[in-house]
């Protein structure tokens, strides 16, 4: 699951845009979901999706991130149709889900830290509200490396962590947070004096680096555009025009 928050940035026509412009196209794919319950509209959010998806070449990306959200996944189809005794609305759930997942590892596969704080600095966003969330995207992935190689050690040292049951197994993790937790403190630490060397919230930050509009800028602009406008119509049409209305 953590493979969502792993930020990377390949070489793509969807990298190569106005990081401005990516986090337009990231929220209009979180936003159109939560429109409506329609299944129509579900629908139409996830296929909107197939441009960029081809456009940031994050098909395998899109892949681990949607096996490693199999069991909420599943979850959530049990629980709504539970509570809802409807599996065309936990079917629409789930592409909701779904959609959500997909627009966030395009966003994350084609993006920086460094772009996405640039994005929040321009929205006006705190610069300590930025920093933090910066810092977040960076170490989660990485925290979860370090706890890994930790598994990976101890096991070498015939430590068992895949023992059969969830109390037995959640004992056996136990002596695996102590150096994950010495880890993230010796992180802390050195963080805190690279910042304090180059004096921190000393004053306004500033950029060397500049973003530009080009064509594919505009386009991808229309692209968002276009998406919220369909998606706004079709949330508004009549039952009757529905190929599965959620009733």
């Amino acid at each position: 699951m953590l493979e969502i928050f792993r930020t990377g940035q390949l070489e793509s026509s969807y990298a190569r845009l106005n990081p401005l412009v990516k986090f337009i196209l990231f929220i209009t794919f979180i936003i159109i979901p939560l429109i409506s319950t329609s299944f129509l509209l579900q629908l139409f959010s996830l296929v909107a999706q197939i441009p960029l998806i081809l456009m940031s070449r994050s098909g395998r990306r899109v892949v681990r991130s949607l096996k490693a959200s199999t069991f909420f996944i599943l979850i959530l189809i049990v629980l709504n149709y539970i509570t809802t005794n409807s599996i065309v609305f936990s079917l629409s759930m789930v592409i909701r889900l779904l959609t959500m997942i997909i627009a966030s590892a395009i966003f994350m596969n084609g993006s920086n830290p460094s772009e996405i704080g640039d994005v929040l600095s321009k929205l006006r966003v705190p610069t300590s509200i930025t920093f933090s969330f910066i810092v977040a995207l960076r170490f989660i992935p990485v925290l979860a490396d370090d706890f890994m190689n930790i598994i990976a050690s101890q096991a070498s040292r015939g430590h068992e962590v895949e023992r059969s049951g969830f109390i037995r197994r959640a004992k056996s993790l136990l002596p695996l947070l102590i150096p994950l937790i010495v880890i993230a403190i010796r992180r802390a630490q050195q963080l805190a004096e690279a910042l304090e060397s180059r004096c921190f919230g000393s004053g306004k930050r500033t950029s060397y680096i500049t973003y530009e509009m080009g064509l594919i800028d505009f386009l991808a602009l229309v692209y968002a555009t276009a998406i919220m406008i369909t998606g706004s119509l079709l949330a508004t049409l009549p039952p009757e025009f529905l190929l599965l209305p959620f009733r």
